[in-house]
């Protein structure tokens, strides 16, 4: 195997090993401290990768293995309208743009500055991933799931940090460890092989991330501390959390069967289904009638539920994401008179009546309700295709059942409830855009996607019982950022609502949950986390789980709520240390960019400006330049570095090859032009002789130049340097070694001058000639 593949082989085993640690610290093993070794590899293959191909293996093997794992639960979404094969396109498709829009050009701008500033490789690492996963929560694309930060959900004293930094500035130290452990391991390595990579000060990482990290474990044990006893002395208020436990897949307006959802197909297309698609863990407790639809089946045993928790006296009973299809608002102002009169039966249209039920169910609880539903607003755009707007939202309910207050959800799935540029009014009215945005819309209906409209304002509800709430739905409560306006606006405590239950995976219900851990931390704000089939919990201002329901089981919960009005500097300032990550990002590239113009300078001086004639060649390949003399002497590296009777040899031998080529120069014959040639030199020459006559008188301020075009002889001098110094060392930057460089320098310089001086005369001296010949 030659050398170049067994590099990639190397590069695939070890980012899949970084892939399989990783997904370790991810439930369902949740083995967190895995996370604070698992990307190691991974830092070793940025660090040493010499080619652009070595990234791009390295992330995709990486991504495939990990995201792969970590999000397959998204093809059974897709299962539900479409073939097998364009599933796992959608999950191929999600892959890709992780791969190359976040994680190969971080781990290529990672390698660029680590080999350019390797003094400073632990800490790029850190900076690029870490706004790398920020980068991850923008835009229409933003796909918050696998943040690395998101593994430490149950490491509690490392999590309460996040109130300053988020989630992200957990993912920055959980990086930070990888990479100053891969650093050491590459230094002792590297140490063993060459003195190239030793450093002045090697234990100053360790100190960093050492100090750092105790400073962390502390600050969290104190704030434990802290907020439990505030939580004491903090007001309560009892919130119930209705579990309804129905598969969303079976369609809404079919007849109830009792039966679990199956397309029972065959095939590629049977064996996905079977693989992913889980019906039979929904508990179904109902009898089917042959009449009764799957919507009015689920109200009612919404209502159930409802009823049962009501006698514990909750101030606010909240139900999961799209607890009903039809919406309760629109209902209740078309259709109020007929249900305050019980004019309503099953034989009505079914989205009536299943609203009729709801409505009866809140009067007779005589308390307040969060519901999740579908908001319908008529759309005042006259030219608009359809007259209603439709919006995944949430409505705040009384005790008599009338709305007074509603939230319309902001943050949408793309590709699940939302489309490209469907906020874009000039692209979709505007040829020939709008007719590819049509194109690609019709290929998302067939999918079975939803395009909702998009919600425009953060929502805080007050209850009359003298307290602040806000609620966010589902794909929302993993954006910290976003998360955190609604808690700076005034919300004392938080609901997040969600239907997670459509995946049939309890991995996907765990993940959406422990994002909840986090926002709590984060506003230190209590929050109630309902799910139609699980997670359904209640979670501390400490991120300390304190009660939850069975996964899958129709169920309620009643949770004692502590309310905060305190800001945290997160949910004050946001991202912050994200953008303190940035600036270190530029920072460095200011650094690596600046050694690398340098560099190039050197090279473009080198070629075009110190050329050296032919006779010279010899000379110079036995004494080295300026620049290779300097490189050695600041890389302490002595084997190669030429002794002093080296130096001097080579300057006798310069000698006698300069005057063996003056003797051996065959006499020109003699011509006009020629002789013009010759006098103009003679009397250059002269003037040379004369300023070096006069240089002589001042030995002083004689300057030492080595790699002269001339000839001059500097054993004299070299021997004076030494003789100035009574035990010089050739490591010792204050005797032999700043003497040489002060001297290199000098010589660098005046080298310069001298070109630039030579350069002129010899035009001056072509200008004469031109005005000769022109008067002869």
């Amino acid at each position: 195997m030659s050398k170049g593949n067994s590099y990639t082989v190397g590069v695939i085993i070890l980012s899949i090993i970084s892939a399989i640690l990783l997904s370790l610290a991810f439930p369902p093993l949740n083995f967190f401290p895995i996370s604070f070794i698992a990307l190691v590899p991974l830092n070793i293959i940025i660090y040493k990768s010499d080619k652009l191909r070595y990234y791009v293996i390295s992330a995709s093997i990486f991504v495939l293995v990990f995201f792969g794992y970590l999000l397959m639960w998204v093809t059974a979404f897709m299962l539900k309208e479409t073939e097998a094969i364009v599933s796992f396109l959608t999950l191929f498709t999600i892959l890709f743009l992780i791969i190359f829009l976040f994680y190969f050009p971080a781990m290529l701008l990672s390698g660029f500055l680590s080999k350019k500033l390797p003094e400073f490789r632990f800490i790029t690492v850190p900076l690029v991933f870490t706004f790398m996963e920020y980068m991850r929560n923008v835009g229409y694309l933003g796909f918050p799931w696998g943040i690395i930060g998101y593994s430490q959900w149950n490491f509690s004293l490392f999590l309460q940090s996040a109130d300053i930094f988020g989630v992200l500035g957990i993912s920055f130290f959980v990086y930070f460890c990888n990479s100053v452990i891969a650093h050491y391991l590459l230094f002792f390595a590297e140490r063993n092989i060459s003195k190239k990579y030793q450093y002045k000060k090697p234990y100053i990482p360790a100190i960093i991330f050492v100090s750092s990290f105790i400073l962390i474990l502390i600050y969290g044990a104190v704030k434990i501390n802290i907020e439990e006893s505030k939580r004491t002395l903090q007001p309560k208020t009892r919130i119930a959390l209705i579990q309804k436990s129905f598969d969303p897949n079976v369609y809404w307006n079919n007849i109830y069967t009792g039966e679990p959802y199956r397309k029972n197909s065959k095939g590629i297309q049977g064996f996905a289904e079977k693989f992913l698609l889980k019906p039979e863990k929904f508990q179904s407790e109902e009898k089917p009638d042959g009449v009764t639809q799957n919507g009015t089946v689920s109200v009612r045993r919404i209502a159930k539920l409802a009823r049962d928790a009501s006698l514990s006296k909750p101030s606010l009973i909240v139900y999961p994401e799209s607890v009903t299809l039809d919406s309760y608002g629109y209902y209740i102002n078309e259709y109020k008179e007929i249900f305050d009169y019980g004019l309503v039966s099953n034989s009505i249209y079914p989205g009536i009546y299943n609203t009729y039920i709801l409505y009866d169910m809140i009067r007779y609880t005589q308390t307040y309700h969060l519901l999740g539903t579908t908001i319908i607003k008529e759309d005042t755009n006259e030219n608009a295709y359809n007259p209603y707007k439709y919006y995944n939202g949430m409505e705040f309910i009384n005790d008599r059942g009338n709305v007074i207050g509603e939230y319309s959800k902001i943050k949408l799935v793309p590709g699940g409830e939302s489309y490209p540029f469907q906020d874009n009014e000039f692209l979709l009215n505007t040829f020939p855009f709008k007719n590819i945005i049509n194109f690609m819309y019709a290929q998302f209906d067939k999918a079975g996607a939803n395009r909702w409209d998009r919600g425009r304002s953060i929502t805080v509800f007050n209850h009359p019982n003298g307290y602040t709430f806000s609620g966010v739905i589902c794909f929302e409560s993993a954006f910290g950022d976003f998360v955190r306006k609604f808690v700076y606006n005034g919300a004392q405590t938080l609901a997040v609502i969600t239907e997670d239950a459509w995946s049939y995976s309890d991995e996907s219900l765990l993940q959406h949950f422990y994002m909840s851990v986090f926002r709590a931390v984060e506003n230190r704000r209590d929050i109630v986390h309902n799910g139609n089939s699980g997670v359904t919990g209640h979670i501390s201002s400490t991120g300390k789980i304190i009660s939850t329901l069975p996964f899958w089981k129709p169920d309620y919960m009643v949770a004692n709520v502590a309310l905060n009005s305190d800001i945290t500097i997160y949910t004050r300032f946001g991202e912050w240390f994200v953008f303190l990550c940035f600036i270190g990002i530029l920072v460095l590239l200011f650094f690596a960019t600046a050694k690398s113009l340098i560099e190039l300078k050197e090279i473009i001086k080198k070629r075009f400006f110190l050329k050296q004639s032919a006779e010279n060649e010899a000379v110079f390949a036995v004494i080295p330049s300026a620049k290779k003399v300097d490189e050695y002497i600041n890389g302490e590296a002595s084997d190669d570095l030429p002794s002093l009777d080296d130096i001097e040899e080579a300057v006798i031998k310069k000698k006698e090859k300069t005057q063996e080529v003056k003797t051996n120069t065959p006499i020109i014959d003699k011509n006009s032009e020629i002789n013009n040639i010759k006098n103009n030199t003679e009397v250059i020459q002269k003037s040379k002789e004369n300023s070096n006559i006069k240089g002589d008188t001042n030995t002083e301020n004689k300057k030492i130049d080595l790699f002269s075009d001339k000839y001059t002889d500097y054993t004299k001098e070299m021997i004076d340097i030494i003789d100035n110094s009574k035990s010089y060392s050739i490591f010792d930057d204050n005797k032999y070694t700043s003497d040489i460089s002060s001297t290199l320098t000098t010589i660098i310089e005046e080298n310069e001058e001298i070109s630039a001086r030579d350069k002129t005369i010899k035009n001056n001296m072509k200008n004469n000639i031109k005005k000769d010949n022109k008067q002869h």
